[in-house]
């Protein structure tokens, strides 16, 4: 069984309030207001007391000096403690990046379940989560992922359209038809709406309900759009094309759609991401696998 599939693990509840960043004191600030009172307390003991004024001049040096150490020593633990977190994250984002699944939701479940030091590192985070729940078809806890980062309005442009974009395949996956709809509808409205994102969600979302022509009409109009902004998940629009063609009794083409879906991707991959994909399986040859190195 695959860590995220594991009773207990990754609660979503727990993290997501877990990991909010606690209140914290600004010591610093704290430290800069002690200091100006030992300056303050020096020069009125020095006035008050003429015949101590050197010694009490020593002292306040001395204790000037002891303050800004601390602050710098404090400076520079906390900027440790942040780079710290920040590697914490980018590892995660790389075991992401290379679909090293067991390793980032392990890393990523004990990343929040203690409080973020930093608002930005969180939401990483959690985009991360969201997408190690898809991983395992946890759909509806990867959608109150995305809700909560939609919520809290931390996202920049592009980071807020690819998680609408991620959001509204989770609901297509779950059968959400209605909530996909309107996520759809939104994600035209964002900063990034017309991107290959959105017409990827739309072609699945016509496949899916049972719209092969309108989903094939899409895909011939955008596909360069499709080519410039997916990169290898590209084949994800050639494998959906594939089954609208095939709905279609069009034969040839979904042959040669299937054929460049699994150029970019295992057809194993591309059946586990979409079911409607899976029922090509036996009836079309995916692209032969290469010829292994002499």
């Amino acid at each position: 069984m695959e860590p995220a599939e594991q009773g207990g693990f990754l609660e979503v509840g727990r993290l997501l309030d877990a990991s909010r960043p606690a209140p914290r004191v600004n010591l610093l600030l704290w430290m800069a207001g002690l200091l100006l009172l030992v300056v303050l307390g020096s020069t009125l003991a020095g006035n008050q007391f003429p015949f101590a004024r050197n010694a009490v001049a020593l002292l306040s040096l001395l204790a000037m000096a002891a303050m800004i150490g601390g602050m710098s020593a404090y400076s520079v633990y906390i900027l440790g403690r942040y780079r710290a977190e920040q590697r914490q994250v980018e590892q995660i984002g790389e075991w992401v990046q290379l679909r090293r699944w067991p390793e980032a939701a392990v890393a990523v479940n004990q990343y929040l379940s203690s409080p973020s030091r930093n608002h930005g590192l969180r939401v990483q985070a959690l985009v991360y989560l969201a997408s190690v729940l898809g991983r395992w078809h946890r759909f509806d806890d990867a959608i109150a992922v995305q809700n909560r980062l939609l919520e809290e309005g931390m996202l920049d442009a592009g980071a807020e359209s690819a998680v609408r974009v991620g959001r509204a395949m989770a609901m297509l996956r779950e059968d959400h038809l209605f909530d996909a709809d309107r996520a759809i509808s939104e994600l035209r409205r964002c900063p990034a709406a017309g991107s290959a994102g959105l017409f990827l969600v739309e072609i699945y979302r016509d496949v899916k309900t049972g719209h092969p022509a309108e989903a094939i009409e899409l895909f011939e109009q955008k596909l360069t759009v499709l080519r410039d902004g997916l990169g290898h998940r590209l084949a994800d629009v050639w494998a959906l094309a594939a089954r609208a063609y095939d709905l279609l009794g069009r034969e040839a083409e979904a042959q040669k759609a299937f054929v460049n879906a699994t150029l970019l991707a295992p057809a194993g991959e591309l059946f586990r991401r979409y079911p409607e994909v899976e029922k090509l399986s036996g009836r079309y040859q995916p692209a032969p696998a290469p010829a292994e190195a002499a």
